[in-house]
């Protein structure tokens, strides 16, 4: 080995990569802990220290399901197949597929993702690279409640994912979705396939691109889209009225929005004065406050 890594991406995806082909087991034996402690302590414990160092986390070392030095590799080149160089890919960029579960569960959509990310953006743009993923990811997230993405042929599931991407480039770049097709500087196409609200809240869906529809290609709740926050936050009063208390996770079920969104909708009705924070060992919820209570309840 050399006496220090010069390329982590090169090495980890070609180390993935020989894993997978050299290492002959079934995803069922793959997922227990023990085979990646006893791989990486007892066989290949020098590649890790010479990979993380010997002072690193120990999750690196025994059989942690995202950090193990071993297993998060032979992991990435299971689910994303050969097809895909993972050498292309940042750390960052990989874990924001292979650590959301209703993302890396479904091979197809995992690698449409990757295969997608990597025809749009140009080797060495760090900061905007990241920016493409987390957005693209977003707009997926929000999906997975309404759509089946097993259900879907392989042709409709790419059109999910080109209008992802499409919709995440226009709303980092600031330009209107239909001019952003690649996230390449220069880069346009024209979207041949125009959206028209037939009556309020019902839309026909030909790409299954519901929320791309549904919530405008900016950040959730920046400044312009006051109207989308204000729509959440009558549904998280509507539970906390009909069922005493309101949560992220049911807040979720109701709104086709991510965990994080949530927070920040509830956080923000508490230091309104209108909802309070309760629960801590058991979970966060949240009920009306002594003052929203008395103004807003007959």
């Amino acid at each position: 080995m050399p006496s220090e890594l010069q390329n982590p991406s090169e090495f980890e995806g070609r180390a993935a990569r020989l894993l997978r082909e050299r290492l002959v087991i079934t995803p069922n034996e793959a997922s227990y802990e023990e085979v990646w402690s006893y791989l990486t302590c007892c066989w290949l414990l020098d590649v890790a220290v010479w990979r993380f160092g010997a002072q690193a986390d120990k999750r690196r070392f025994l059989g942690n399901v995202n950090r193990n030095t071993f297993r998060r590799l032979w992991w990435r080149a299971e689910i994303l197949g050969f097809d895909i160089d993972l050498a292309q890919f940042g750390e960052d960029e990989l874990v924001n597929i292979m650590e959301r579960p209703t993302i890396a569960a479904d091979r197809r959509l995992a690698r449409a993702i990757a295969h997608e990310f990597l025809s749009r953006v140009d080797s060495g743009a760090v900061d905007s690279r990241m920016q493409l993923m987390r957005e693209a990811m977003k707009r997926l997230l929000r999906l997975t409640p309404l759509v089946a993405f097993a259900a879907l042929n392989d042709g409709e599931l790419r059109s999910v994912v080109e209008d992802s991407f499409n919709s995440a480039a226009a709303g980092i770049s600031g330009q209107d979705r239909a001019s952003v097709g690649r996230h390449h500087a220069g880069t346009a196409v024209a979207d041949d396939m125009p959206v028209t609200a037939i009556s309020p809240g019902i839309i026909p869906i030909q790409r299954l691109t519901l929320m791309d529809v549904a919530y405008p290609p900016t950040r959730a709740f920046d400044a312009g889209i006051e109207q989308e926050f204000e729509s959440v936050a009558d549904k998280a009063l509507l539970i906390v009225r009909k069922t005493g208390r309101v949560t992220n996770s049911n807040l979720r079920e109701m709104a086709a929005i991510t965990s994080e969104e949530a927070r920040e909708v509830l956080q923000t009705l508490v230091r309104d004065g209108v909802l309070a924070r309760r629960g801590v060992r058991r979970g966060t919820y949240y009920v009306l406050s002594e003052s929203a209570d008395e103004s807003t309840v007959t």
